[in-house]
Formats: structure tokens, sequence, C-alpha cells
């Protein structure tokens, strides 16, 4: 799999195949994700529904497979490999939208799964439409700490059998360190926005607002990698 990632792209002479398929797949996500925010703004609920949960999940499967896959790197953490261009371009331009691109993508893949699972939380159906249900929502603090717990041990299961590079070990270190914070932050919205169906609704806008920008971020490095800045060769 990590050949074939590495293999010339199809998007530009200097690209991989990896990051042409990430690329193409990242504008394929947000368009979707849009569309469906559109059809929940329209109270389309089960067209919504429906589109957002598979489209999610097959989001958070690609993603998965395809960082597993290269080992959790990035350049941010390997270095200038790959980048072409001036070192001042890529100290205050290239990094900095590398940086708040895996910051992005990361906080966007852990609220795609909270987001789901507060989906299901306030949705109930009516006369074949999906409807957000009103009125406050908490989490057990039973169900807050055995996620807590569940994300240790899977973080902790996925390091110790993929043990490699520092690097590597912040990388799942930072996943969990995500979804603590989301669950902290869970806690503050509940006090903040006890209603259910209007937490979803914002979370989800704002959700969205994270998507776009991961997009615009990884479409700007992709760009900078292979057109603008390349190395004169087929680069992992």
């Amino acid at each position: 799999m990590l050949e074939f990632l590495k293999a010339p792209g199809f998007l530009s002479p200097y690209g991989t195949m990896g990051a042409d398929i990430s690329s193409v797949m990242a504008w394929i996500f947000t368009v979707l994700f849009i569309y469906g925010w559109r059809l929940a703004k329209r109270h389309q609920g089960q067209r919504h529904h429906t589109l957002t949960l598979w489209g999610m999940v097959a989001m958070l499967g690609y993603f998965t497979a395809y960082y597993l896959a290269r080992g959790l790197g990035a350049l941010a953490l390997e270095g200038k490999e790959g980048f072409g261009g001036p070192d001042w371009v890529y100290s205050y331009i290239f990094l900095p939208l590398l940086n708040i691109h895996i910051l992005v993508i990361s906080l966007g893949l852990v609220l795609a799964i909270y987001m789901l699972i507060l989906g299901f939380r306030t949705a109930f159906k009516k006369n074949s439409e999906m409807h957000l249900r009103a009125g406050t929502l908490t989490m057990a603090p039973k169900i807050f700490k055995n996620i807590m717990i569940g994300a240790g041990v899977i973080c902790g299961v996925i390091a110790v059998f993929r043990w490699g590079p520092i690097q590597r070990f912040l990388v799942y270190l930072s996943a969990f360190v995500l979804v603590v914070l989301v669950l902290l932050m869970e806690r503050g919205l509940e006090k903040w926005i006890p209603d259910g169906g209007t937490r979803h609704r914002k979370i989800g806008a704002f959700t969205m607002c994270l998507y776009v920008t991961a997009l615009f971020t990884s479409t700007a490095t992709y760009v900078m990698l292979y057109f603008i800045y390349p190395v004169k060769e087929v680069v992992g």
C-alpha cells in the first residue's frame, strides 16, 4: 500500500498518488457535507441524516486507512522533506498552513464522531422524516468516564502495535488529548447550550467551518508542494 501511495500521481508531474487521492477526496467529502448541511437548513432531515451519516463513516474510514498506511507521518514533524521553495516561504507560509490544517482536520475528525453520536442522541423519526428533539441533553458521568477510558485504551493499544518514531507517538497522544478536550467541551456546552437540538445545529455549523478551512489549507499546501515549489523528482 505504501508503495502505491508513493507512486507518481495524476494531478501534478511532481505529486504522488497518495497526495492526489487525498486532495480529491478532501474536495468530495467537503462538497458532500456542505450539501448535507444545506439539506438540514431546508428541513430535509431524513436526507441530511442519511447523507451525513454514511459520508462521515466513509470519511473516517478513508482517512484512518490513509494515515495509518503512511505511518501517521506529517511534514510538520518530519522536516522540510518534499518542499523545494525558499526557507522563508517554508517557515512563514507553508509550515503555518500545514500546522493549521493538521489541527483543523484532527479536530474535525473527532467532531465528526461527536456529531454522529449527538445526532443519534437528539434525533427522532416522525412521518418518515428525521427531526431534532427539543429539550435538555446531558451526558451521564458513567458514560463520560467510559469514553475517556475507551479512548485511552484504543490509543494505547495502537501505539504499542505500531510503535515507532517519537513523532508517531505524539500523533497518538494528540488524538487522545483531542478526545479529552471534546468531552470537556461537551460538559461546557451542556451548560452553555442545554437544548440538544440547538447544540447539534450550532456545533454542526462550526464543524462545517472547520471542514472548509481544512479544504482551503490542504489545497494551498498541495499547490505549494506540487505546483509552485516542488522538488524536481517524485517524492513520498
